[in-house]
């Protein structure tokens, strides 16, 4: 099976299938990615330059160059990317053993972050809404509700602009949203807002996230109005919205990057002065939401309202 599709500004040509991640239309492809022989666990990364190495209490992901240039991505217990040194050419090994469909999620989100990273853009984790033209992101760790909230919204008339992977453009000007992932990656335990905001359209993904494809922003790019981080409340507090000054935004965007662990001078200078040019633009948030189900209602206009004051 073959995938063209458009994601985050760039084209990429798979030989497996990538769901309704992207957008068709798409000319010549920036990125090519073909599936090689599986990988071995206990086989060792070549030798080279780390650029990139995470870990918590086990390894999570680690980038080498070696000495032609190429780049050998590991995903720990998943799989190998070998990426040439332009970047347009991939091969993709997996592990034996993974599950199917595993690789159109490692390379919708993880890949992607990486090469995006890699030619110049800074990624968060986050995703983002078109509420009538405006963009509004979410950034968090996993788990901190970032698609919820969009799927929250996307229930209230929103249209969703990309999930997981969040690239803000010309933020030292007129920031803008890039077009990514139509689909929403939503845990368990939401079924029923999920459903309001799908508009028909749920799977489940090879890694048991429930899957849906709300209305999608028309737009390949979408202006930034403000940037929010959830805060879950389980206490009966009520919602509310707080704005934090230039210099609680900046180190509050400063921990949220797509990728963690970066060595490589040139992200971690990028990195910075894209975050540090985006609290001067657009409004930072902490969204402190009464977390259901049920969920609030009237979340967007409570937002807007705040952003607007």
């Amino acid at each position: 099976m073959m995938s063209l599709t458009m994601l985050y500004g760039l084209g990429i040509d798979t030989d497996f299938d990538l769901h309704d991640a992207g957008y068709s239309g798409m000319g010549e492809a920036d990125i090519r990615v073909r599936t090689g022989p599986y990988s071995q666990a206990s086989s060792p990364q070549p030798a080279g330059e780390h650029l990139l190495n995470f870990e918590t209490n086990e390894p999570w992901y680690t980038l080498v160059r070696t000495a032609s240039g190429d780049l050998h991505f590991r995903v720990h217990g998943v799989c190998d990317y070998l990426i040439s040194p332009d970047f347009r050419d991939v091969e993709l090994r997996m592990l034996a053993g993974v599950d199917q469909g595993m690789d159109g999620v490692m390379t919708t989100g993880t890949l992607m972050s990486l090469l995006l990273y890699l030619k110049g853009s800074p990624v968060f984790h986050g995703s983002a809404v078109d509420v009538d033209g405006a963009g509004i992101a979410f950034v968090g760790h996993s788990g901190q509700g970032k698609t919820t909230m969009a799927t929250l919204l996307c229930s209230e008339g929103a249209s969703v602009i990309t999930d997981d992977v969040l690239v803000i453009d010309d933020a030292a000007t007129l920031p803008t949203i890039r077009r990514g992932s139509r689909e929403l990656r939503l845990r368990s335990g939401i079924e029923e807002l999920a459903s309001r905001a799908a508009m028909g359209s749920s799977r489940v993904s090879a890694d048991e996230r429930q899957v849906i494809a709300p209305r999608p922003a028309e737009a390949e790019r979408v202006p930034l109005r403000a940037i929010v981080i959830p805060r879950p409340t389980r206490d009966d507090s009520p919602l509310r919205f707080e704005r934090l000054s230039e210099k609680d935004a900046l180190l509050a965007l400063l921990a949220f990057p797509r990728l963690m662990g970066w060595r490589d001078p040139n992200v971690l200078s990028l990195v910075f002065q894209n975050a540090s040019a985006l609290v001067t633009r657009v409004p930072v948030l902490v969204g402190h939401v009464p977390w259901g189900p049920p969920f609030p209602e009237g979340i967007t206009s409570a937002l807007l309202a705040e952003v607007n004051s």
